[in-house]
């Protein structure tokens, strides 16, 4: 009798326990998970639309054929057309800001005009701050299909608006999203505009036969509150003796608001049956537990004594591995430390090495001086060769400075004394210094010094002069004869000190830009004047600027030619 009455108390307080959390569940997390969801996909199928139209509205075809006066119509069909076909796209036009005309995958649809109704949202769009905007209207385009469009305003090179943009898709899939998880989960799912008007939802929904939320009975009432807000609502009302549960949410990028409606009595009714089915089981399955009740215990007790052995056995085998994974850190720990004393043992090395080679090449240059002084005038041969070992001495000589400047970088690990360094007198030293290197090349060096970087910062002034040399060496180095090498210095509204090199040779090609940077990795393009490179110039630059939190980078161009930047911070204390 204690079991039966057990057992019948038991499912008559899980159905009233049962009954308070299905209405929990109902306003707390399953309308609000279904509106989440239905939301969640409405973002993703806005998602791949907007980054197409952005795609378009900085194509540089698109603009230059605009730019170019709208020459050819058709090349502008045909590729508002593969836009539409590539991507899956309901629709694709380009309406131009000069001539007014609206182009669309199919040719030219109409002028548009301030004065036309359906043409307002162009005239709203060339208004509006963002780049975008996302509208719900009819396509004319595609018999007045019900459309939404992602409009993206166009600019020219100078950043002047030059007409609008986009693509567009029909809430078909929205729709059919919806009839999906309406039979999935027995829920009414509709959409209303900002005045009550119910704008979508599917063609067998119970509530077809409403055009308007304040025409549905029992919810007239509250229909002012739900629409007087754009935060997530949620309520409960009665239609036709039932109980109905509300969630509304607003989407922003359609203006419309999201309902989502469950009955009561549908989700109570399994509960109900499940009562009555309970109260029959508990009389036949208490004669049952009865005899079972001891025999399962000692069972479960059993399967509980297996299991502890296993768990034990488990414990004892995670505990060997993480002795053994001890002990491969501890190898690889030691491992490292021995990489990293080759490693500083090998820059030693190669710094003792790049230093006393200067010695004997200086010898050699003045072995040759003094072979040059006593040749005579008619030695022609000779005088060329004397040439060509001064030539390679200088290569050589330039090598092992870069080697220097390689292994002090690499060896330096401590923290860096700054001191103070007028910013504007780096780029006139490095002028006058390779005046005459520019000038054997009938190339002009030319300075653009600003105002605002007369004042000194703290920096280290031998590294940045490093590095301001290599720059310009290889601006001279690859510009062609009887061109201009820029150097300029610049104050960014960030109070970032800027020094740019600038020159018009064969620039850097779009594969080879990853390797910048790189130790002896020389590119492709050649010296204009045979000149040697090491492929360690840029490198030496990257890990100064490294050090001195400052950054190296090329940055684009338009044509030929290459651009450096040197960023570097405005510090207030003298050690980083």
């Amino acid at each position: 009798m204690l079991l039966l009455i057990g057992f019948l108390t038991n499912s008559i307080s899980s159905y009233y326990v049962s009954r308070a959390n299905v209405r929990e569940t109902i306003t707390e997390s399953s309308l609000p998970l279904t509106s989440d969801n239905i939301y969640s996909v409405i973002q993703r199928d806005l998602l791949q639309p907007t980054f197409i139209s952005s795609m378009m509205a900085n194509d540089a075809f698109l603009r230059d054929w605009a730019i170019s006066g709208e020459q050819d119509p058709d090349q502008l069909r045909r590729y508002l057309d593969e836009i539409r076909r590539e991507y899956g796209t309901v629709t694709s036009f380009f309406v131009s800001e000069e001539s007014r005309t609206y182009y669309y995958w199919g040719g030219i649809l109409k002028q548009v005009d301030e004065q036309e109704p359906r043409d307002v949202w162009y005239f709203r769009v060339r208004e509006i701050d963002e780049p975008f905007e996302i509208n719900v209207d009819v396509d004319m385009a595609n018999n007045d299909a019900l459309t939404v469009f992602v409009n993206y305003r166009v600019y020219d090179y100078e950043q002047n608006f030059i007409g609008v943009t986009g693509t567009g898709l029909t809430v078909n899939r929205v729709n059919a999203m919806i009839e999906d998880y309406e039979a999935r989960f027995n829920r009414e799912i509709f959409f209303v505009g900002a005045d009550g008007r119910i704008v979508l939802s599917p063609s067998n929904s119970r509530l077809a036969a409403f055009d308007n939320v304040s025409e549905i009975p029992g919810l007239a009432a509250q229909v002012g509150g739900l629409l007087a807000t754009q935060e997530e609502c949620k309520l409960s009302y009665q239609r036709d003796g039932k109980t109905y549960f509300l969630n509304s949410r607003w989407v922003p990028e359609l203006h419309w608001y999201l309902m989502v409606e469950q009955s009561e009595d549908e989700l109570l009714s399994p509960l109900r049956n499940t009562l009555t089915f309970n109260i029959f089981l508990a009389l036949v399955i208490t004669v049952i537990v009865s005899g079972m009740c001891i025999s399962a215990i000692g069972l479960h007790q059993k399967r509980l004594q297996v299991r502890n052995e296993e768990l034990s056995s488990k414990n004892v085998e995670i505990e060997r591995q993480k002795h053994e994974l001890e002990l491969s850190a501890q190898e690889l720990a030691d491992a490292n430390a021995a990489l990293s004393m080759v490693n500083r043992e090998k820059d030693d090395f190669l710094g003792i090495v790049a230093h006393d080679l200067r010695g004997p090449l200086s010898n050699i240059f003045g072995l040759a001086d003094l072979m040059k002084d006593g040749l005579r005038g008619d030695d022609t041969q000779a005088r060329e060769l004397l040439s060509d070992i001064r030539k390679c001495g200088k290569q050589m000589l330039e090598l092992i400075g870069d080697l220097l400047d390689v292994s002090s970088i690499e060896s330096f690990h401590g923290p860096v004394e700054l001191e103070p360094c007028p910013w504007n007198r780096l780029a006139v030293d490095v002028q006058e210094r390779f005046q005459a290197r520019a000038a054997a090349k009938r190339i002009e060096l030319v300075l653009h010094l600003d105002k605002c970087a007369e004042q000194g910062i703290l920096t280290r002034s031998k590294w940045m002069d490093i590095c301001l040399n290599n720059l310009v060496n290889n601006a001279i180095k690859y510009a062609p004869q009887g061109s201009q090498v820029t150097i300029e210095t610049a104050v960014t509204p960030n109070e970032e000190f800027e020094l740019r090199v600038r020159d018009a040779g064969p620039g850097i090609p779009e594969g080879e830009r990853e390797l910048l940077f790189q130790k002896f990795r020389p590119l492709s393009s050649r010296p204009s004047g045979g000149e040697h490179s090491s492929g360690l110039g840029l490198y030496i630059v990257r890990k100064m600027c490294q050090r001195l939190g400052a950054t190296v980078e090329l940055e684009e161009t338009k044509g030929q030619g290459c651009c450096f930047v040197i960023r570097h911070p405005r510090y207030t204390t003298t050690r980083i």
